[in-house]
């Protein structure tokens, strides 16, 4: 036992003294520049690297590949967030010892890029050296390597500073002879130092090619032409349209995509449904066509629903008019070059919107996924050679069932990943491939497999504030895909991200077509090429699906939405529009941004608006009815942007009213509209009644008003009986006053004399 401790006890203490006496050994050789590996200390990062001073490294550019005659650059920022000073920095370049020819060499060297050889460094290849070296020579001016940075001498709290490094490749000490073996990644480590020890390191990759001679990868990109987005009519407004061609718009930056030949599009038939309604010509004033169909709401009307008024807020100023032409100008000249350019690539029609098509194969939903697979012909009508028979399922939610509901809908062809159809060997196979729709094997569709790796990767680049770092990844790891069979030819499917296009998508595709080992090729030639088998359809790991949730509330809305707009002169139009709007929240965007739910706000918002665009005017009592039949005056509010036709109907909350219901009148849209409601009253009563509208379906539209009626029945004999016993009255006190007065008798004598002239002027008597 204790010759085994005395054992341990030597062994741990020369392991510390061996660690002592290493570190300044290793500090020489990374200084001396030689190619001795060294190990440096701190972890870096694909954009930079921080390792937890509070100092931290940016690369803003990485030459991705050279040959022997080219210069490698790597240009950074070096940002102090601490409260000290960093004095005397020392800032070198390394490079990896060994060829990265294999993927999991790349993401080794990213997390530790410690085996490396110095092949710049500041204080040997600064300007005070390089100024020295220039006093010594005898006048040649060829290339150098070059370190400088604006910090040389301190960097201080909370400051940033710039660095360039520049190395000649004849001095990296890359071989050149058999370059079939020699070529491939090489990783970069960029490390600040100070007296304290490591700082800093940024981590890229650049990759050698002394001109070796084997077949390329070819790679076909597929770009989605997109705008997702929530809006009323599923339409992108004009307004928007112009934004997004601007010089930094999305679809500016889907041209600079489209400079590369071979690049396919994938695209929305949302962008055309919206530029074609844009560039439209307006209505000319009085034009009595059909509003829905331009999508312009007809001017407000008067109440009389005959002419606007002349004061119309709606209108537009000459100013506003001239601005409108010329944005309507840009948006054709833009529409019409797009479509040109588009007709010499591949051009694949995807769904409107772009929708989580394997979220709309539940039954309330059925009907939406397959009219926005009908409206691929949007794109089929102006580019007559686009592909209406391709399908692309978010990456890893397919299911056979999705893929026989594909099928059945029309897809010939399904786009996947290679984790749901993994190759049979351990390398990359082509994209080309097929796969079962059922269990047994007896159907089978077509298949064109993303390759995952570089998909990720591409995102990356894109998503990156500074890209420089990923993308000298991305070029390296298509570098690394070659080496695994260099002489081996297949053909790759990289899909960018489905999302709107930004400024580094062109980056990334001439990037990426421009490296020599790389062929970027048409989809219509990965599609003509030969089948590859792959394994069988795997399940993947907690897809990307839109909530259940929100799947109810659309199809609630959709379900509600189709009944009230049976009142429209033109529903079909109308339900159009409807699930236009309803597949904006269903696209693939929204679902793999997690912002489907929010979209469902704003549908039920947009819904209940519409359902309310219909109304009645409250109207104040009817105070007076009589027996003979007569009308009631109603005025109906149309704020939709699209004509009506429906009728009313009251309903009397008891038997002392009859109503009938009008005639079917057709009320414009943005305009009112007064209607007589045809009643009878049959007894006195105060009368409740309720008015509602009736599409002509016989569907009751939700918005409706309340209405008291007095009734007051035969009010004309009434008034002549109450007349009467007024007149009597007034007779009857007359009277009575006459009597309490006590007028005196009248004289006998006079009462005879009065008898007998009454007796005399008797005509009668006359006659006799």
């Amino acid at each position: 036992m204790i010759t085994r401790f005395l054992f341990a006890l030597l062994s741990a203490t020369l392991l510390l003294a061996g660690s002592v006496f290493a570190y300044p050994l290793t500090a020489s050789a990374t200084q001396s520049g030689t190619a001795s590996p060294t190990r440096s200390s701190g972890t870096g990062a694909a954009d930079g690297g921080e390792s937890g001073t509070g100092v931290s490294i940016a690369l803003t550019e990485v030459t991705p590949w050279l040959n022997g005659s080219g210069t490698l650059t790597v240009r950074g920022t070096v940002t102090n967030s601490t409260d000290a000073a960093i004095s005397d920095p020392t800032l070198r370049l390394g490079m990896s010892t060994r060829n990265l020819d294999a993927e999991y060499r790349i993401e080794a060297w990213k997390s530790d890029p410690s085996m490396h050889r110095v092949i710049a460094d500041l204080d040997d290849n600064g300007p005070d050296a390089r100024n020295r070296a220039d006093a010594g020579s005898s006048g040649d001016n060829d290339p150098v390597t070059a370190v400088d940075a604006t910090f040389a001498d301190q960097l201080g709290p909370g400051a940033t500073g710039e660095f360039t490094m520049t190395v000649p490749a004849d001095q990296l000490g890359l071989p050149r002879s058999s370059p079939n073996t020699s070529w491939g990644p090489r990783g970069l480590s960029v490390q600040l130092s100070d007296t304290s020890g490591a700082l800093a390191t940024g981590v890229a990759f650049t990759t050698w090619y002394p001109d070796p001679k084997f077949d390329q990868t070819r790679i076909s990109f597929l770009a989605p032409v997109t705008l997702p987005g929530y809006t009323g009519d599923g339409l992108i407004s004009a307004e928007e349209l112009d934004r997004a061609i601007a010089a930094d718009g999305p679809l500016t930056a889907v041209n600079g995509v489209l400079k590369t030949p071979g690049v396919a599009i994938a695209l929305d038939p949302r962008i055309i449904a919206s530029f074609e309604a844009a560039v439209a010509e307006p209505a000319p004033p009085g034009d009595d066509g059909d509003t829905a169909a331009t999508e312009e709401p007809s001017a407000p009307a008067t109440d009389a629903g005959t002419a606007p008024p002349e004061d119309d807020p709606g209108a537009q100023s000459p100013e506003e008019e001239k601005a409108a032409a010329e944005r309507r100008q840009r948006l054709d000249t833009w529409y019409r070059d797009f479509l040109e350019t588009a007709g010499s690539h591949t051009v694949i029609a995807l769904p409107f919107g772009d929708p989580d098509q394997a979220s709309l194969a539940g039954k309330e939903l059925d009907d939406l996924g397959r009219f926005a697979q009908e409206e691929k012909r949007l794109v089929k009508d102006v580019l007559p050679k686009a592909r209406t028979d391709i399908g692309w399922p978010i990456a890893g939610t397919a299911t056979r069932a999705d893929l026989a509901a594909l099928s059945a809908a029309g897809n010939k062809t399904i786009i996947l990943d290679d984790v749901q159809q993994p190759p049979l060997s351990g390398i990359r196979e082509s994209a080309h491939s097929q796969t079962r729709t059922n269990s047994d094997g007896s159907s089978m569709v077509e298949t064109l497999i993303s390759d995952s790796a570089l998909t990720a990767a591409s995102a990356d680049v894109i998503a990156a504030d500074r890209p420089a770092a990923a993308m000298s990844e991305l070029v390296a790891t298509t570098a690394a895909i070659q080496s695994e069979a260099p002489n081996r030819s297949r053909h790759l499917l990289v899909p960018l991200p489905r999302t709107t296009a930004s400024a580094q998508w062109e980056q990334v595709v001439s990037t990426v077509a421009g490296s020599p080992w790389v062929d970027a090729a048409s989809l219509d030639s990965l599609l003509s090429s030969d089948i590859q088998p792959r394994g069988l359809l795997q399940k993947a790991q907690d897809p990307e699906r839109i909530a259940t949730s929100t799947l109810e509330g659309l199809s609630d809305i959709r379900a509600r939405q189709s009944q009230f707009n049976s009142v429209f002169t033109d529903p079909d139009a109308a339900n159009r529009r409807t699930d236009r709007a309803l597949l904006g929240c269903t696209s693939v965007a929204w679902t793999l941004g997690g912002d489907s739910a929010r979209c469902l706000d704003q549908a039920q918002q947009t819904s209940q608006a519409q359902l309310d665009s219909l109304y009645l005017e409250k109207g104040s009592s009817v105070l007076l009815v009589t027996g003979e039949k007569t009308t009631i005056p109603v005025t109906i509010v149309n704020d939709s942007g699209a004509e009506a036709t429906l009728k009313l109907s009251m309903k009397p909350q008891t038997p002392q009213l009859r109503a009938q219901t009008t005639e079917t009148v057709v009320v414009p849209p943005a305009e009112t509209m007064r209607v007589d409601v045809p009643v009878e009253g049959l007894a006195n009563a105060d009368v409740p009644t309720r008015i509602e509208m009736i599409s002509e379906s016989g569907v009751v539209l939700p918005q409706s008003t309340s209405l008291l009626v007095r009734v007051r029945a035969d009010w004309e004999n009434i008034g002549t009986a109450v007349v009467g016993l007024a007149l009597a009255a007034v007779f009857v006190i007359g009277l009575v006053k006459s009597v309490r007065r006590g007028r005196r008798k009248i004289p006998e004598q006079q009462l005879a004399a009065a008898v007998a002239r009454a007796k005399n002027d008797n005509p009668e008597r006359k006659g006799q």
